[in-house]
């Protein structure tokens, strides 16, 4: 066995090293991933599992009856403003004649499809999905109004014959809401079962089976049933799907952001353990490069997908009607488009210290920072060891093996680490976009 598979067998093999956040999962996929005794070939997998998650294609399918607001809802899906760039367009009228593709603001990958409403002159449900390219789709949600027709029922037998999922929204609830509050003995929750009964009661009476009915408002997206739709769709996705669909989402809950945390989470081992393949190779200054392209990237990912990049703080300025300096005010790490190498190597010099401690001590090596250190003698360390991570794999064998373990570790932690930070500046971001709307409806 070479000094590689050395390494990937005995990586962290009798070593009480704790990765924060770590579930019982990724700990088992991780030890199989190295249990083939290749480090390389591991990370090869790791890095295809990575791309595989990254470039999966999510294309949802719009539909249902003409002005029941299916433009509207995928506004609202992907987080913008009606009048946004890139925002499908809303009309009293059908406004879609063909199947249009919008995009999301930062994955490409993910498409929301507005197809042309179901009973319009040019398309009748017996050739509707001929002419909509049904295959591309992977679930249908039919938005539904108060105006009930049977067209729906009969557009879910057919997605249902052809073997795709599909899911009823009834939009507009609010409406319903606000008519029924005029009411003498109105009660919101009793209101929207009622509502919920009806639209299933009669999408029974019209064939359809076991229909699942959401109840939303594009105004009040993250209330009423919207959670229990985006739980209902991510336990349905397979594995991929589910993740490129969590990172999706619009941030407009706590919940929400919390889901795209732990997706994110669940991804750092394997951006570690490519910088752990790095480290095995035997070039000065390598693997400290490498680790900061993957700081970099990752960093910047994750910023992108909780909102924290110029563009997406902008557009929620302008939703909220407050200045995006008020936003950035509560933002404690650095936006998207700041992420430099210089910030990434600050992280890594951080952490590496903190990942050589534990593992050096193994091989009797006398490594012992501590909190009475001062800030100057602390950032000496800093340096320090990103010296010795630059050439300690220059060592035979032993050397390879603790420079893999400090690269996977310091990585590992600098990701967490960040991650944490950078959803607590989201959730700081959404209480303060929140505030402004609450006192706006006052």
């Amino acid at each position: 066995m070479d000094a590689t598979g050395e390494t990937s067998s005995g990586l962290f093999q009798d070593r009480d090293v704790k990765l924060p956040g770590m579930s019982e999962e990724d700990v088992e996929e991780l030890k199989a991933s190295l249990e083939t005794g290749n480090l390389s070939e591991a990370a090869q997998k790791a890095q295809e599992a990575l791309e595989l998650s990254k470039n999966t294609e999510l294309n949802i399918a719009i539909t249902g009856e003409s002005g029941a607001g299916k433009s509207s809802f995928i506004n609202a899906m992907l987080g913008l403003a009606d009048d946004d760039e890139g925002a499908a367009e809303v009309g009293i009228t059908e406004m879609t004649t063909e199947p249009t593709a919008y995009l999301h603001p930062m994955l490409s990958n993910v498409k929301m499809w507005d197809m042309p409403g179901i009973g319009t002159p040019s398309f009748r449900p017996d050739t509707y999905f001929q002419q909509v390219s049904f295959a591309r789709y992977d679930f249908f949600i039919i938005i539904m109004s108060k105006r009930f027709t049977s067209r729906n029922a009969d557009l879910a037998q057919e997605i249902q014959k052809m073997g795709k999922k599909f899911y009823f929204v009834r939009a507009k609830v609010d409406e319903d809401l606000r008519n029924e509050s005029r009411k003498r003995n109105y009660d919101q929750e009793t209101t929207l079962q009622t509502t919920r009964d009806e639209c299933v009661e009669r999408l029974r009476r019209e064939g359809v089976s076991s229909p699942q009915v959401f109840l939303i408002s594009r105004w009040d997206f993250d209330q009423y049933d919207f959670p229990q739709l985006r739980k209902t769709l991510a336990n349905e996705l397979d594995s991929h799907k589910r993740h490129i669909f969590l990172l999706a989402l619009p941030n407009i809950s706590g919940p929400i952001l919390d889901k795209k945390k732990e997706a994110l989470k669940s991804q750092i081992w394997k951006r570690a353990l490519k910088s752990c393949a790095i480290a095995a190779v035997p070039i000065p200054h390598l693997s400290v490069s490498c680790d900061i392209d993957i700081l970099v990237e990752s960093m910047t990912e994750y910023c992108k997908v909780f909102g924290l990049d110029e563009e997406s703080l902008v557009k929620l300025s302008k939703q909220v009607r407050k200045p995006v300096s008020r936003l950035k005010d509560v933002i404690k790490t650095p936006l998207a488009k700041e992420i430099l190498r210089e910030v990434a190597l600050e992280l890594l010099s951080m952490v590496s210290g903190s990942a050589m401690s534990p593992i050096l001590s193994v091989y009797y090596i006398s490594f012992k920072p501590t909190i009475f250190f001062g800030e100057q003698r602390y950032k000496e360390m800093c340096e320090t060891a990103i010296k010795i991570k630059k050439y300690i794999s220059l060592l035979p064998v032993l050397g390879t093996v603790i420079a893999t373990q400090i690269s996977f570790l310091a990585t590992y932690n600098a990701l967490h680490s960040f991650l944490e930070v950078v959803a607590e500046d989201a959730h700081r971001v959404l209480t303060e976009a929140l505030e402004v709307a609450e006192k706006k409806s006052v």
